[in-house]
């Protein structure tokens, strides 16, 4: 049976996607370039570093050299399973603030003021602790909790940032974002609350929904500029399958863009230098990569505090496994961040532009994921409507190629003056008496590391992305859009994007719950437009 609807890649945004269109009557097949979500470390909240570098799960994108990065090659992980990346991430539920979604209106984003799309982002969630009814949702398919378990350090921590002048705010995702307060995750009971878990879960076994995992996307099929089909690749064998109304695209920030590219829809100049026969020139595609990047406060502490460092380590994780069987709570519940300050860089901005992540440990910088034997805490400064721009391009014409990925953090001046008061705000946290009194002082940067261009120099060396690419299809009425304001391929019929690629600028703070919000009303708009 040809369905109706083709929707390529089952992340944050494809699953949600593809469940809305089965609610609403529609046929559909979700191809997922990955395997099903069955490793076990998937569903384990604490479980998730190794998922961060293990290649069965996740493309392990490797960013080209970035001279604002010390010349590094970023690593760059996304999911490549059911879920996409909500599989592998820390699962904080960040909505962001009213002043994004209003600044992208104003941009021309025609129905995507905060207004219109509150309405999806409480319909896409059931908040266990209730909420404020005009802002949160109750009987959605993604579950979103408080923590299980808070250690002293993060109750330590919330009290330190309200010691330092930061109101406290009860929740983030609802009418005041400004503030400290604790985060909150997407779950499912002790279990990731990922998207395959949650919207792939409410239509399992529905008839009018196929799942073809395995199956990586390698060129879009066109009829003259009406896309038909896709064709992709599984088990080593070419396939296709064809569309009667739409293709979606939801590959994320990175695959969107390049499958867009090596299908003919780009920068003419540089799809003919690699190869690539020009079918629409959309100098857009790709360009305004957008992330966050951050320097990571380390503090060590007093011996008798409790923080993930020993809780992870033999014998005291074995009573933190039995808690989570028996109980479905303990450290094994933890994802990464347990508290945020979202706040101003200085005086007169209209909306916070830094979040400040709170972790009760301290990873070792080897990006394997393993964490300090002696107790620590971190806090992560994070610019976060950053202004820094790079690109994403197809490196040939081979499909299988990954593409070239050229972020540029920190290339903005007022990127670098935000981090650096990020950093000064953090420090004035742990300055204050709930955690003076426990820290045994800062490892990283170190109190030599002062100035403007000793903590430039750090972050370039030590500082990392916080995961968060969007941009690269960025919807829009200017040249270099990519999308509509309906989520329509700029001249191409039957092609729509719908995932973090399409958003014009970064939110105020994660991205995933925006992801999940994009995938509800882009479905909606699907459905809408298929009864004009």
């Amino acid at each position: 049976m040809e369905p109706e609807y083709i929707v390529i890649g089952a992340g944050s945004a494809g699953c949600a996607v593809a469940c809305r269109l089965v609610e609403g009557g529609a046929t559909v097949a979700l191809l997922e370039a990955g395997p099903k979500d069955s490793n076990p470390r998937i569903h384990v909240p604490a479980a998730l570093r190794p998922l961060l570098n293990d290649a069965k799960v996740n493309w392990n994108f490797l960013a080209e050299p970035v001279d604002s990065a010390g010349g590094r090659r970023v690593s760059l992980p996304r999911g490549k399973v059911l879920g996409g990346s909500s599989s592998i991430n820390g699962m904080l539920y960040v909505r962001g603030n009213a002043a994004d979604y209003d600044g992208w209106a104003q941009r021309g984003c025609r129905e995507w003021s905060y207004d219109e799309v509150l309405p999806y982002f409480r319909k896409s969630e059931s908040y266990k602790q209730g909420g404020d009814e005009a802002y949160r949702g109750g009987d959605g398919p993604l579950k979103v909790e408080d923590y299980r378990t808070i250690l002293p350090m993060t109750h330590r921590f919330v009290e330190a940032a309200q010691q330092a002048g930061f109101p406290f705010t009860p929740d983030y995702n609802g009418n005041q974002q400004e503030g400290v307060g604790y985060s909150q995750m997407t779950r499912r009971g002790r279990f990731r609350g990922s998207t395959a878990q949650t919207y792939l879960r409410a239509v399992r076994g529905n008839p009018k929904l196929e799942v073809v995992t395995g199956a990586r996307a390698g060129r879009l099929i066109f009829e003259e500029t009406k896309c038909v089909g896709v064709m992709y690749r599984q088990g080593g064998q070419d396939k296709e399958v064809r569309a009667s109304k739409e293709v979606i695209l939801c590959g994320g920030a990175y695959n969107s863009p390049h499958l867009l590219q090596v299908s003919g829809i780009g920068p003419a100049t540089h799809l003919k230098d690699i190869g690539v026969e020009v079918l629409h020139n959309l100098s857009g595609v790709g360009s305004n990569l957008a992330d966050h990047w951050g320097a990571r406060l380390k503090h060590h502490v007093r011996p008798q505090e409790i923080t993930m460092n020993q809780l992870s380590r033999f014998p005291r994780v074995v009573p933190e496994i039995a808690k989570y069987v028996l109980f479905g709570n303990g450290a094994l519940t933890f994802g990464v961040t347990s508290a945020i300050v979202f706040c101003r860089s200085r005086p007169g901005l209209a909306s916070p532009d830094l979040q400040l992540s709170f972790t009760p440990a301290t990873p070792i910088d080897t990006g394997q994921g393993a964490l300090e034997k002696e107790p620590g805490v971190q806090c992560t400064a994070i610019p976060v409507r950053a202004e820094s721009r790079g690109h994403v391009m197809a490196q040939s014409a081979d499909p299988m190629d990954d593409p070239a990925i050229t972020p540029a953090y920190l290339t903005d001046e007022n990127d670098v003056n935000v981090l650096v008061a990020g950093v000064e705000m953090t420090r004035k946290i742990f300055d204050a008496p709930a955690l003076k009194e426990v820290s045994l002082g800062e490892t990283a940067p170190g109190p030599d590391v002062r100035t403007r261009d000793e903590i430039r120099q750090f972050t370039r060396e030590h500082g990392g992305t916080i995961h968060h690419p969007v941009g690269t299809c960025k919807m829009g009425e200017d040249p270099a859009a990519v999308v509509d304001s309906r989520l329509r391929v700029h001249g191409i019929q039957g092609l729509r994007v719908i995932d973090a690629s399409i958003m014009p600028t970064l939110t105020t703070g994660n991205t995933n719950a925006p992801a999940i919000m994009i995938g509800e009303k882009g479905a909606a708009m699907i459905l809408e437009d298929a009864k004009l």
